[in-house]
């Protein structure tokens, strides 16, 4: 089962700023009298970070298949074993994550590693991984 990642209202407004941003930015670099390769430095670099936001913006979503939860975020993956689920408990832990939302799940596995993640169907993401969801988790 797939399941997009909850996205907060705020997080638009910001990431269209963001971008704005980087776009006025190069433009102020492209008519400044810099020399060239610096224009281009500094357009690649835009792009690539443009590209890397909208990535992650449109590609953030877990899947739970053959044993396994994959977490996708624009290019990043990660693959962790039902198995190796230690356990699952809510959280607004704002620490950078593959999650476009405050409202988030901590799913801790191994030794003392956990990772980040807000599936917008808390309940159902909970089942397809085994634990059933208590009323203060959806």
């Amino acid at each position: 089962m797939r399941f997009a990642s909850k996205v907060d209202g705020w997080m638009i407004p910001v990431m269209i700023v963001a971008v704005a941003g980087m776009i006025w930015s190069l433009v102020a670099v492209m008519i400044a009298e810099a020399p060239w390769s610096i224009r281009i430095v500094v357009a690649v670099v835009t792009v690539l970070v443009i590209v890397l936001l909208f990535s992650v913006f449109t590609r953030t979503h877990y899947t739970v298949a053959n044993g396994e939860l994959r977490i996708v975020s624009g290019p990043f993956r990660r693959t962790i074993s039902l198995a190796d689920i230690t356990g699952v408990e809510p959280t607004r832990n704002p620490l950078s994550s593959p999650a476009l939302s405050m409202d988030r799940l901590k799913v801790s596995y191994g030794k003392k590693k956990y990772i980040l993640i807000s599936p917008a169907d808390k309940t159902g993401f909970l089942n397809a991984i085994g634990r059933p969801a208590r009323r203060d988790d959806a």
